[in-house]
């Protein structure tokens, strides 16, 4: 009989053995998950604020002449980002893009996109501001036209936006995908930045210009610290649990959590009259 019941206790401890151990893998792998999960958003912390630190350090900076910023051949640098540049030349009124789905301050709307000459010959894009989508049809109502005047007009650098895998009508583009738009163009063609307009002269009508970018830090330093404490809860609560075990295998009560569980009226007064 004695050694039955040892080989049943034993029994007993292998089974809550195996259960501790299979409760700790768990927490591994979740807490393992939660780390990476903190160092994505941590990453994506720092992103954000180094593309802050872009904006504020270009966007009121002096403008330079766009070849010596950016010749035409160089690869694009986020670092030049919102970088203002003065070029002179004449805008190419056949080459015009409307850029679709384009909203400002909760309103559709588009973008208008004008191949620019520059006096060294290169061609760059200009996006020359927002309209607003019409009242009648999926375009604007008034497209600010151009001439080929000589002008001088100072931008600020944006990169090319990537192809989207959709269409568009004629004279539209699903994005600012300037080997798209530069396809019918012959001659060097900056296709890896183009230009948002700032001033020209002389003077057009043209689109309400785009404001600044919201220099926002996000959540993601608070979601990365959430995850780190999920981490630190999963292992907290394997150890609770096994606690909670151990007390049962030496014949004592669990303990209750007390935010948890809260003495009846009776209870209470029982307490108090001992």
């Amino acid at each position: 009989m004695l050694s039955e019941l040892l080989s049943l206790q034993m029994t007993a401890n292998r089974s809550v053995v195996t259960r501790w151990l299979t409760w700790i893998s768990l927490a591994t792998m979740f807490s393992t998950a939660c780390w990476f999960l903190s160092q994505w958003q941590f990453a994506r912390a720092e992103e954000v604020q180094e593309a802050n630190s872009i904006v504020l350090a270009n966007y009121e900076r002096t403008p330079v002449a766009l070849e010596e910023l950016l010749p035409q051949e160089a690869t694009w640098d986020k670092a030049l980002e919102y970088r203002q540049v003065k070029v002179s030349g004449n805008y190419l009124p056949e080459d015009t893009y409307l850029i679709r789905n384009r909203p400002n301050a909760g309103y559709p709307g588009f973008l208008q996109l004008i191949a620019f000459k520059t006096d060294s010959e290169t061609i760059i894009w200009i996006e020359r501001g927002w309209l607003p989508t019409g009242s009648k049809q999926d375009a604007p109502d008034l497209v600010p036209a151009v001439d080929k005047t000589h002008r001088e007009i100072t931008v600020r650098l944006r990169p090319t936006e990537p192809k989207l895998d959709r269409g568009a009508p004629a004279g539209q583009l699903p994005s600012i995908d300037l080997v798209a738009a530069s396809v019918g163009l012959s001659g060097s063609v900056y296709d890896q930045a183009y230009g948002r307009l700032v001033t020209e002269f002389p003077e057009l009508p043209k689109g309400e210009a785009m404001p600044m970018p919201e220099l926002n830090q996000g959540n993601h330093l608070s979601y990365a610290m959430q995850w780190l404490l999920f981490a630190l809860m999963a292992f907290g609560a394997v150890y609770w649990t096994i606690a909670q075990d151990r007390r049962r295998a030496a014949g004592l009560a669990p303990r209750k959590l007390k935010f948890l569980t809260k003495d009846s009226d009776a209870e209470a007064e029982d307490k108090i009259l001992g």
